[in-house]
């Protein structure tokens, strides 16, 4: 008999299980919830990253996890969506102003061209500008030379999440500065801190 290709939503619970070591170092309970709510949120996907066509089943987990923190975080921000013409206007001021982090932009486009094509136009939309942002706002053009002149599509891969995740930070950033804390809140926070 033949094999059968594994699901997506089982390739996430492989992938939880891999890690499972991980998780069992993390020092607090509340660290291991958030390390199963991340294997959860990147559930809500299953359908989309399915078709991301992506040898390495971490890298369709990761960016549905970063997805969804990101859309979670901009609501969190209350910041309104931006259409498709918006983004495309960001991205033309990308090739104008830092035409390398372009580059890395559309390589990335490509790279994910299946999930961007599955997901619905909304998702779609908050995705493109996830990626923008991350380009236009994190990466000087010699952090992107670097990025773009790496051999390896898995270290491009790993890098740019690491954008991603500082990019999230960011916001996280930006949602502390404009909310009052009270004492018992921590003034410097992490993704993890809202993660729902």
């Amino acid at each position: 008999m033949g094999r059968s290709i594994p699901s997506f939503r089982h390739l996430i619970e492989i992938e939880r299980l891999n890690w499972s070591e991980f998780k069992k170092e993390l020092p607090t309970k509340s660290d291991k919830e958030a390390f199963n709510t991340i294997s959860e949120n990147a559930k809500l996907y299953t359908q989309y990253l399915s078709n991301a066509n992506r040898p390495i089943p971490i890298e369709p987990i990761m960016i549905g996890a970063l997805f969804h923190n990101y859309k979670a975080l901009l609501k969190l921000n209350n910041e309104s969506t931006l259409s498709e013409d918006l983004i495309l206007k960001k991205v033309a001021e990308l090739e104008r102003e830092k035409p390398l982090a372009k580059a890395l932009f559309d390589k990335t486009c490509e790279r994910w061209r299946g999930l961007l094509y599955a997901l619905h136009e909304d998702d779609r939309e908050l995705l493109l500008r996830m990626l923008a942002d991350c380009c236009y706002d994190n990466l000087d053009n010699g952090a992107t030379k670097m990025l773009i002149d790496k051999v390896s599509e898995s270290n491009v891969s790993i890098l740019f999440f690491f954008c991603l995740i500082l990019q999230n930070q960011k916001l996280i950033e930006r949602i502390k500065n404009s909310v009052k804390y009270g004492e018992n809140i921590k003034k410097s926070g992490t993704l993890f801190d809202y993660v729902d």
